[in-house]
């Protein structure tokens, strides 16, 4: 998980998806957790990580944003 976020250039704490259920019950916003716990907290539970995340040889797009993500599949993004 490390090398996919390091090779999406994204923190843990980037990846992050603000929105999932996960995240609010383990009451993240208030916690400041190092990298290391967040990476755990995502392999436990998948819902934490802002999907899709797709990483290109120009770049890489983390959440539903479809222009970004047309961008990178067209070859747009560096």
């Amino acid at each position: 998980m490390t090398a996919l976020l390091t090779r999406a250039g994204l923190s843990p704490r980037q990846a992050l998806a603000t929105r999932s259920r996960a995240y609010k019950s383990l009451d993240l916003a208030r916690r400041a957790l190092p990298d290391d716990e967040l990476l755990d907290l995502m392999v436990q539970e998948p819902t934490l990580l802002r999907r899709p995340l797709v990483i290109g040889e120009r770049g890489a797009v983390a959440g539903f944003d479809r222009e970004r993500l047309r961008e990178l599949v067209e070859g747009g993004l560096s």
